[in-house]
C-alpha cells in the first residue's frame, strides 16, 4: 500500500458520515490523528512516497486444521481464524491508517473486495 509522503503529510478530519457510508466503526480511529499527503515536489504532487506491506497471517490451530481436513469453506475457516485473533487484509490496512502511515483512500482502493 502507498505510504503518505513525509514531506507534505498533513492532518485530515473525515466527516462521521464517511465512516457510516463505508461501514467502518469511527471508534476504531478514536484518539488517532489521520493524515493525507498534500502533494509536493518530492512526491511529484501525488501525496505518496514509497510503499508498505499489508499482510494477512493465519496461525493454523488444531481447530483450523480440523476444518481444513473436513474441507470446510474458506469463509468458515476465515471466520474461525478471525475469532481467534487473525487480522484480515482490511483490518491490517486500517491499522496502517490509524498509525499515520497511509490513507483511508488507499485502504478502500486495496481492500474493496474484503
Amino acid at each position: 500500500m502507498r505510504r503518505i509522503c513525509p514531506a507534505c503529510k498533513e492532518p485530515v478530519n473525515y466527516p462521521a458520515k464517511i465512516f457510516e457510508q463505508l461501514d467502518l466503526d469511527p471508534k476504531f480511529f478514536a484518539g488517532a490523528q489521520l493524515y493525507k499527503g498534500n502533494g509536493c515536489e518530492r512526491c511529484k504532487n501525488s501525496g505518496y512516497a514509497g510503499r508498505c506491506a499489508i499482510i494477512e497471517v493465519m496461525t493454523v490451530t488444531d481447530e483450523i486444521r480440523k476444518l481444513v481436513i473436513a474441507r470446510s469453506s474458506a469463509a468458515e475457516i476465515a471466520k474461525v481464524a478471525v475469532s481467534q485473533g487473525m487480522k484480515n487484509l482490511r483490518v491490517a490496512a486500517l491499522d496502517k491508517v490509524r498509525e499515520g502511515i497511509s490513507t483511508l483512500e488507499q485502504v478502500l482502493v486495496l481492500t474493496s473486495s474484503h
